[in-house]
């Protein structure tokens, strides 16, 4: 009313009124919902960005954590921003633990996959930890070659395949 644009919805209905056809319109005001809607992007923004951090475990060696559900944007995230981050902390092995993972569709298991190949090309060795069955079996039937990339149980295990035992 004060010439102020606002965001709206529009509805219209036909309807009969008596012997004549009408048109019912519902026009709603949607800017706090637009709003929300912005807000709730960025927080998911952020979550991702957080869910790209490679943890520094020792000079040269971090693990990428993978936790909860991974969609199509976050694989691409993800493929986008880790050779950067591995590159500006200087990591030369890094352990990418699926172990948070239970579910991904086939072209969110291509993307991590692709991050391994990457990593490769860059000098970075790979070790894949926490791999269930089932990915496993994804990685065989999308034919994607994990021959010369070491895979562990555990990051425990990567730990002992590199050499690095508790002082314990």
């Amino acid at each position: 009313m004060d010439g102020t644009t606002v965001n709206v919805e529009l509805y219209c209905h036909p309807l009969l009124l008596g012997d004549k056809k009408v048109i019912q319109t519902y026009v709603r005001d949607i800017t706090v919902k637009k709003e929300s809607e912005t807000r709730q992007k960025e927080i998911i923004k952020q979550i991702n960005e957080l869910s790209t951090t490679l943890v520094p475990l020792l000079e040269g060696i971090a693990v990428l954590p993978l936790v909860g559900s991974i969609d199509e944007e976050r694989a691409n995230q993800l493929l986008m921003a880790v050779p950067v981050k591995v590159q500006t902390q200087n990591i030369n092995c890094l352990i990418i633990d699926f172990s948070g993972i239970y579910t991904l569709n086939s072209i969110v298991r291509e993307h991590l996959f692709k991050i391994n190949s990457v990593m490769s090309l860059l000098g970075v060795q790979c070790i894949l930890t926490g791999l269930r069955p089932e990915l496993s079996r994804a990685a065989v039937q999308l034919g994607i070659n994990l021959a010369s990339t070491p895979t562990m149980a555990t990051v425990k295990n990567a730990f002992h395949f590199l050499g690095i035992t508790s002082s314990k």
